[in-house]
Order: C-alpha cells, then sequence, then structure tokens
C-alpha cells in the first residue's frame, strides 16, 4: 500500500472516534462525564463539556478526515498536537495524582499509540 494511502486510512480511521465522542459530548454531555465520576452539576459545566468534547472533538474529527483526502500533512500534525497534548496530560496527571480508572488507563495507551505513530507519518512526509 502506498505511504498516501496507508495515511489516508490512518487518519480516518483516527477521524471516526473523534467525531463519535464529539456527537456524544453535544447529545448527552453527562455520559462522557459517566466516565470518569464526575456529576455535571450545572449548566456550565454541561456547556462546557459540551464544547470540548462535543464542538471541538468534531471540529478536530472533521478536518481530520478532510485532511484525509485534501490536506495529510496538516491533518497529521493536528492529530499530533491533540494527541501529544493529552498524553502530556495524562503523564502530568499520573505523577502528580496517581492512576486514574481502567477507562483512562486504557486512553493512556491508545493515545500514546496514535502519538507515536502519528509521529512516524510526519517525519515520513517530511
Amino acid at each position: 500500500m502506498k505511504s498516501a494511502s496507508l495515511v489516508k486510512v490512518f487518519l480516518l480511521f483516527a477521524a471516526v472516534p473523534t467525531l463519535l465522542v464529539g456527537l456524544q459530548g453535544l447529545i448527552d454531555p453527562q455520559g462522557i462525564m459517566d466516565n470518569v465520576d464526575v456529576i455535571l452539576g450545572n449548566n456550565s459545566g454541561k456547556s462546557s463539556t459540551r464544547a470540548i468534547y462535543g464542538g471541538m472533538h468534531i471540529m478536530f474529527g472533521g478536518f481530520i478526515a478532510y485532511g484525509a483526502f485534501k490536506a495529510q500533512r496538516e491533518a497529521l500534525l493536528i492529530l499530533a498536537l491533540y494527541t501529544i497534548g493529552f498524553v502530556l496530560g495524562r503523564v502530568t496527571s499520573l505523577i502528580l495524582d496517581g492512576m486514574p480508572n481502567a477507562f483512562i488507563s486504557t486512553w493512556i495507551f491508545v493515545e500514546a499509540g496514535f502519538s507515536i505513530i502519528v509521529t512516524y507519518f510526519l517525519l515520513k512526509t517530511v
């Protein structure tokens, strides 16, 4: 498989869960927060969750999907920033707060794996 085709498949694979998180974040912000045992007790919490997990994830996921076809390097870069940022936050929390629940522990490995793969693709396309 050509490198550009492999990058396209990878980007689309990354876009789908990002878009799904975004959709759930818009429709059911409490459902997103249930995974981390946080109760959204007011409209400000719901608004922030809808903005970050809903709107932001839909925009990132949409751009990553678009980029798979029209702007692969740019989509790889935004995905790298997105996943490396998550890993930075997760590692900081591991150091400062200790082990999270099983849901978040799984995501640490998923996000780290994506960070490694996307960095590889970025370095390969320079």
